[in-house]
């Protein structure tokens, strides 16, 4: 994309059950420029069979959220980009679009325990659609980027802690820009 974007891209990544999706959709409903909310959960579930998001979907997965980040950012959109994006599968993704972008940029990543993570889902609507076992195979321990962007998001803070840092950042970075 060449050139300064006044629009943000803001990537919320971390363990399942950490609380990403209810924090990024209230960053979402409280935005006020013209944003866009890519949940990866959704194109992990999309097909059918789905795999849910299974190797032989992997890199179409890919290929679609990198796409659709260009497009709205492009498109002068801010964009919020939130799921596990592990460092491993997605660390090439996300450095094209953050490098693509040219923009601002904040990356929030969820240090959650796993012990946590499991109290956490077990308190949520949808904690049938998925076991601890299944958490367990998707958890990653090691799954920060390390990348210079990326701020973290302890597990002692709350939920409405977590959407204030969040902002509270992005607050920052716009005004220092």
């Amino acid at each position: 994309m060449g050139g300064v974007n006044p629009n943000c891209l803001v990537v919320i990544r971390g363990p399942s059950g950490a609380g990403k999706s209810t924090v990024a959709e209230r960053v979402f409903k409280s935005a006020v420029s013209r944003t866009v909310l890519i949940q990866q959960d959704y194109y992990r579930f999309i097909f059918n069979p789905s795999g849910a998001g299974s190797k032989q979907n992997s890199a179409v997965i890919h290929r679609m959220i990198e796409q659709n980040c260009v497009s709205a950012l492009e498109a002068g959109y801010d964009v919020i980009l939130e799921g596990i994006l592990s460092s491993k599968s997605y660390e090439d993704v996300l450095e094209r679009i953050i490098s693509g972008h040219g923009g601002q940029c904040c990356i929030f990543y969820f240090d959650v325990s796993f012990m946590e993570t499991a109290r956490r889902h077990s308190t949520r609507a949808s904690a049938a659609d998925f076991t601890v076992a299944d958490m367990r195979r998707w958890y990653d321990s090691s799954s920060r980027l390390n990348h210079p962007l990326e701020l973290i998001i302890d597990q002692s803070l709350s939920e409405t802690e977590a959407v204030q840092f969040i902002q509270n950042s992005l607050l920052r970075m716009k005004t220092t820009h």
